[in-house]
């Protein structure tokens, strides 16, 4: 207990001073024994998104509340950083400053300490900014604020502390709007924090086609190029209640060809790509069949072509398979991604969302262990 409380205050105290003086306050057990506070630059070997709790509209709207048992049982089953998804636009004003919420902000003081104290990297990600992708030049002052305020508060914290200025641009943010704005925002982080290491990705929700193509990214050697991979979508997003009414079909297998032929449902018939993407999958032989092998290669192929031609550290910030999809199917499609990454040299963090994409399982305190098993064996 005595080892665990000196290192969260020294953990701290490595924070900016406005943080120094809190104490971390949150339900569950404090973790034991955790190793020094990591101070170099964050590898981002194996990781973890601590998805659906700051993110939500609330912490616990979306079902999960942090607590500090999840940074140590993180460290325990082998991971080396978590990714922390943060609402920090609904926790904000709307004018200038556009001045954050010092409570807010103490909780994500609070997770940044843990992380730390466990000997975990962490990745500040700034995630579901929706009114900045529908309207990138009313939210873009705005932006670029919050920013500049996240980046003094952690100006002194460890290089273990990373900066992801944005999740998944999409929709109005443009590829032209979106390069203007990661530069100008990276160059008011960088007048605080110019060594710390900054994670960017491209439009079309972080595609490996948008890093490759589209993606223009400053000369700076502490940059990290990012993309997150969720092929074949049909797959991994099959019944996803959030998706459009093509996806509902449920069944998909991974690898294909089914045993028995799947019928999709009426609305996937209508929509001529997903119609199309069935007709292969069923009759397709498994070396070229959609829902294969080939699909993930050809993805971190595209990534890795980026990685090559910038000779740029690349990052797979997210990746899963939904529950829909029968656990065989999402285990061997999790191993044969996570391989294929580290075959590129691509760190990675699994989309871990506490519900359908989870690999530990919060109602049971337990992992998930045919994930786990496919994430670190």
């Amino acid at each position: 207990m005595v080892r665990t409380v000196s290192v969260l205050g020294a953990a701290l105290a490595l924070l900016a001073p406005a943080t120094a003086c809190l104490l971390p306050q949150s339900p569950g057990p404090n973790p034991s024994a955790p190793p020094a506070t990591p101070l170099d630059e964050p590898k981002l070997a194996r990781g973890i998104n601590l998805g659906n709790a700051l993110d939500a509209p609330s912490e616990g709207a979306w079902g999960v509340v942090l607590a500090e048992g999840d940074f140590s049982r993180i460290r325990d089953a082998g991971f080396d950083h978590v990714r922390l998804p943060v609402r920090f636009s609904a926790h904000a004003s709307a004018s200038p400053p556009y001045s954050i919420d010092d409570d807010f902000f103490r909780r994500v003081d609070w997770a940044i300490a843990h992380a730390l104290a466990n000997g975990l990297a962490i990745v500040v990600d700034m995630h579901h900014y929706e009114e900045l992708t529908s309207d990138p030049d009313l939210h873009a002052d705005r932006f670029v604020g919050l920013w500049k305020q996240i980046a003094e508060r952690y100006r002194a914290a460890p290089e273990a502390v990373g900066f992801e200025l944005l999740n998944e641009p999409h929709d109005k943010l443009t590829a032209d709007k979106w390069n203007a704005l990661l530069a100008r925002t990276l160059g008011v982080v960088r007048a605080t924090n110019p060594t710390r290491t900054v994670i960017v990705e491209g439009v079309d929700w972080a595609s490996a086609t948008s890093l490759r193509d589209s993606l223009r990214v400053p000369d700076d050697p502490a940059l990290v190029a990012s993309f997150h991979m969720y092929q074949p979508i049909l797959f991994t997003h099959q019944g996803a209640a959030w998706m459009n009414p093509e996806f509902r079909t449920t069944g998909v297998r991974f690898p294909g060809p089914p045993p028995v032929p799947l019928t999709p449902v009426e609305t996937a018939r209508s929509v001529a790509w997903v119609r199309e993407w069935f007709e292969r999958y069923n009759r397709a032989p498994a070396e070229i069949n959609p829902s294969g092998n080939r699909t993930i290669v050809e993805q971190l192929d595209i990534a890795k072509a980026f990685a090559e031609s910038h000779r740029m550290r690349v990052y797979m910030g997210e990746f899963g398979a939904i529950d829909h999809a029968d656990m065989a199917s999402r285990a061997a499609w999790t191993r044969m991604t996570r391989q294929e990454a580290e075959r590129r040299g691509f760190g990675w963090a699994y989309w871990d969302d506490g519900g359908g994409f989870k690999a530990y399982d919060r109602q049971l305190g337990a992992w998930v262990p045919e994930l786990l098993a496919a994430l670190l064996r």
